[in-house]
């Protein structure tokens, strides 16, 4: 009998150094945060440290022990959980913050009828883009694994005029460049093999205290495979306008094909081509147009979305009726919206959505009703709404408490899909501040409306592609509409 009671004190006494040891833990993990308001950490902390410093006495005085033993096991398993969540959101935001470092991928590119594999080009005669500042980073490390003679050409057009009057043997070229020419132009050749370089970026965005004033946030989404940081266009654009003080949060789209000025070029093109020249040209863009400073980015690739709708088990949206039977020569039906999968797959992988208000939408959903325009008059408009809709649906239900138990599964997939310019100190003084007043935010959504035409672009050798170009009206109702909400 005095055995057992020996071994009961023994284990009241470890259940106690743990319950110690994980609260202390627990408190500095809990300041190294910094997301709980001073007030509520102070009085917390008060009652977490009395309840503790009682269970532990009464494990080794009190005869009745069951209910402290018990207590203890609850409060050590409540302390771990918060402990794993709390790390795991460390983790997640260092692992988020952008180093500046763009990935750059340059193709091998030759005729559709020819053969060629990369070592056949050795000795040979490669053509390349002279407009492209890293263009000699990427020759030498081509020269790394084939020799080759390279000569330069001052146009896209020259270098596919060159290779199909058989002058040069191959183009090497940003792929992103390439891509988009292939977009406008019917030509017939192919890639065989890629270099990838990585490029610094230079940042220059003004930061402000987000708990005191008014603040904005450029979402930036890329509609990609692979990493976050490679160069691409940029198919989302939507500025978020936060006033923390008056409550109010206004969701600003532009069209990708939108006709802007990129300031690093001094010229016009899409804004969807600004992304391949890095997320700041972008941004500047953006400013350029309705005359702001933004401070803060956030750079997604939206296929990563996929996952991230399906952790929090699907989002509601109204999803609009279209105008249009047919995408893109595909039947739909009628009163759907269909479009390629993921995979941009067509027939048995087709994405079926019936229109209709409150419909529950998956991953492969919504990013099927984001991607849809062929079906909608507005085109692009439309497109841009449906992301609107989509990120403010993502939004209400992340911040619903149901979805505490995804938590750490959504952090692991916006881990592989998103990088941002917004610091650990900074989100967790705005986490601080959502905690200690309970905003009832207010969202509002504005999309960018434009003239159809076709015009030079910077990126396509200056030739003409279709553009949206602004309507200056439209452009002066959004920025009274952002002056109502960041002054």
């Amino acid at each position: 009998m005095a055995r057992k009671k020996k071994k009961k004190n023994v284990f009241n006494k470890y259940l106690s150094i743990v319950l110690l040891i994980l609260t202390i833990i627990f408190f500095i993990i809990i300041i190294r945060f910094n997301i709980i308001p001073n007030n509520y950490l102070l009085i917390g902390g008060i009652i977490i440290s009395i309840i503790v410093l009682l269970i532990v006495f009464k494990l080794n005085k009190s005869n009745k022990k069951i209910l402290y033993v018990f207590s203890s096991v609850i409060l050590i398993l409540l302390e771990i959980l918060i402990i794993i969540y709390s790390i795991g959101t460390i983790d997640f935001l260092n692992k988020i913050i952008d180093t500046g470092y763009r990935a750059e991928s340059y193709g091998i590119y030759i005729l559709v009828n020819q053969d060629y594999k990369l070592k056949d080009l050795s000795n040979k005669k490669i053509g390349y883009y002279q407009k492209d500042n890293n263009i000699n980073n990427a020759i030498n490390k081509l020269k790394n694994k084939i020799k080759f003679d390279d000569k330069e050409y001052s146009s896209i057009s020259i270098l596919i005029d060159e290779i199909q009057n058989n002058k040069i043997d191959a183009i090497y070229i940003n792929e992103n460049n390439m891509e988009i020419y292939l977009e406008e132009h019917d030509i017939k050749i192919k890639k065989i093999d890629s270099i990838e370089i990585l490029v610094k970026n230079d940042s220059n965005f003004k930061m402000v205290d987000v708990t005191e004033k008014p603040f904005v946030l450029y979402i930036s989404g890329i509609d990609t495979t692979g990493k976050v940081n490679k160069s691409a266009r940029s198919d989302v654009n939507i500025l978020a306008f936060i006033n923390p003080l008056k409550e109010k949060i206004l969701l600003v789209n532009t069209p990708r094909d939108y006709y802007v000025t990129l300031p690093s070029k001094n010229a016009n093109d899409k804004l969807t081509h600004a992304g391949i020249y890095g997320i700041n040209e972008s941004a500047k863009a953006l400013e350029l147009l309705y005359g702001v400073d933004i401070n803060y980015y956030v750079r997604i690739n939206f296929t990563s979305f996929i996952n991230i709708i399906n952790d929090l088990n699907g989002i509601v949206v109204n999803v609009e009726k279209p105008d249009y039977r047919y995408n893109d020569g595909f039947d739909c039906g009628i009163n759907y919206i269909c479009e390629q999968n993921s995979k941009r797959e067509w027939d048995n992988k087709t994405i079926y959505i019936k229109a209709g208000n409150n419909i529950k939408l998956n991953g492969e959903e919504s990013l099927a009703y984001a991607r849809n325009r062929h079906q909608f008059a507005d085109g692009d408009r439309a497109r841009g709404y449906h992301q609107e809709q989509i990120i403010k649906a993502i939004i209400e239900k992340a911040a619903s408490f149901k979805t505490i138990t995804k938590y750490n599964d959504v952090l692991k997939d916006l881990v592989k899909g998103m990088i941002t310019n917004i610091d650990q100190n900074t989100i967790s003084k705005f986490i601080n501040y959502e905690i200690n007043n309970m905003p009832n935010w207010e969202i509002d959504m504005i999309s960018a409306e434009g003239i159809n035409g076709y015009e030079k672009c910077y990126s396509l050798d200056n030739l003409k592609a279709f553009v949206l170009k602004p309507n200056l009206e439209v452009i002066d109702n959004i920025k009274n509409k952002i002056k109502e909400i960041i002054n």
